[in-house]
């Protein structure tokens, strides 16, 4: 019996550069020094006016992100339900509760919930 080797070229991964930046602080900075050197070629008056009407558009996209509604996770509801679930029956019988906490505890500690 004879045994053989073949090698195969593996491809190299391939890296996605990232080309944003990573806050929303940043991007601000970004904008305001554009309009400043936008607003260099412009009279003082036209350049307050630009600045208050950018003022006015980031105040009404951040209020508006403020007021949008988020999403909750499954993971969130579930410890929801299983805390308004416990004290509904703290009520009725409290050494209950405590037993099922515990193993609630060790569920939420095993990683099953």
């Amino acid at each position: 019996m004879a045994f053989s080797t073949t090698i195969q070229p593996t491809a190299k991964p391939v890296t996605v550069p990232a080309n944003h930046p990573s806050s929303s602080i940043s991007d601000a900075l970004l904008s305001m020094v554009l309009l400043s050197m936008y607003g260099a070629q412009m009279s003082k008056k036209t350049v307050r006016k630009l600045k208050r009407k950018f003022f006015m558009t980031s105040l009404k996209l951040k209020l508006k992100s403020f007021f949008s509604p988020r999403t909750t996770s499954d993971r969130t509801l579930l410890y929801i339900i299983l805390g308004v679930a416990l004290l509904a029956l703290l009520l009725i019988d409290p050494i209950l509760v405590i037993a099922l906490a515990v193993v609630i505890l060790i569920l939420i500690l095993a990683g099953v919930i």
